[in-house]
């Protein structure tokens, strides 16, 4: 990691856990399918489930081992299957995208932060997400204003850490890689895309997670979306 820092004419900015809450997005939205189509309520150890079958989904995808079209189903068939409960996984998979595309939660700062490098850099959202989900939730939150692109793994059929996708973005907004900052909470997909496309890499540490050693060291480590401000050029 480094001990100083630079500053940079564009970043590549992750969506999920990085500027949304998606924690908090995904449970509501999960309970109130689970609520709608009458299962039973849906309880700390259920969600546990449910979120350690869709990270072990999402990790095969960013691995090439599955195809895309196949979590969106597979992770609530798994989920009833574990669970013991009789259901439509097809059924619930498409309750659950229509609810979490109304779950536009921003995290703190999130809005000041991205105005300010907006003025001063130049700015690509860059998610691996659902295209109609994360296409309302930009929408829904307004912040489609700030980026000079926005790129959604799901329409352009690459998807992070694939380093063509991170690529792709500084082609867009004619900057090298060597003048972005890649930033994002994922050590496999978003540190691991723009460390391998030759950016340098700044991990938002959005749980008290140890950084895991397999992934390249990102070169900083925030905890505050404040923090990005030191890396926006000054005004002229």
């Amino acid at each position: 990691m480094k001990i100083s820092f630079r500053k940079y004419s564009g970043f590549i900015i992750d969506a999920d856990n990085t500027l949304f809450d998606f924690d908090r997005a995904q449970r509501d939205a999960l309970y109130e399918s689970f609520k709608l189509l009458k299962y039973s309520d849906l309880s700390v150890e259920t969600y546990d489930i449910y979120e350690s079958i869709n990270k072990t989904l999402w990790r095969s995808l960013e691995e090439g081992k599955i195809e895309r079209g196949s979590v969106k189903v597979e992770r609530f068939r798994l989920l009833l299957d574990k669970l013991q409960m009789e259901g439509d996984p097809e059924k619930l998979a498409q309750l659950y995208l229509k609810h979490l595309g109304r779950k536009d939660y921003l995290l703190p700062h999130a809005i000041e932060v991205l105005e300010y490098l907006y003025h001063r850099a130049l700015l690509v959202l860059l998610t691996n997400g659902i295209t109609r989900v994360q296409q309302e939730r930009i929408s829904r939150s307004g912040i489609e204003i700030f980026f000079q692109d926005i790129i959604i793994s799901e329409e352009i059929g690459l998807t992070k850490p694939d380093p063509a996708i991170f690529l792709l973005a500084a082609k867009r907004i004619n900057l090298a890689p060597s003048a972005l900052l890649c930033v994002g909470d994922s050590p496999s997909s978003d540190i691991r895309g723009g460390y391998n496309a030759g950016m340098d890499t700044c991990w938002f540490r959005s749980t008290s997670a140890d950084y895991p050693r397999q992934e390249p060291e990102p070169d900083y480590i925030i905890d505050d979306l404040r923090e990005l401000i030191k890396f926006a050029p000054d005004l002229c």
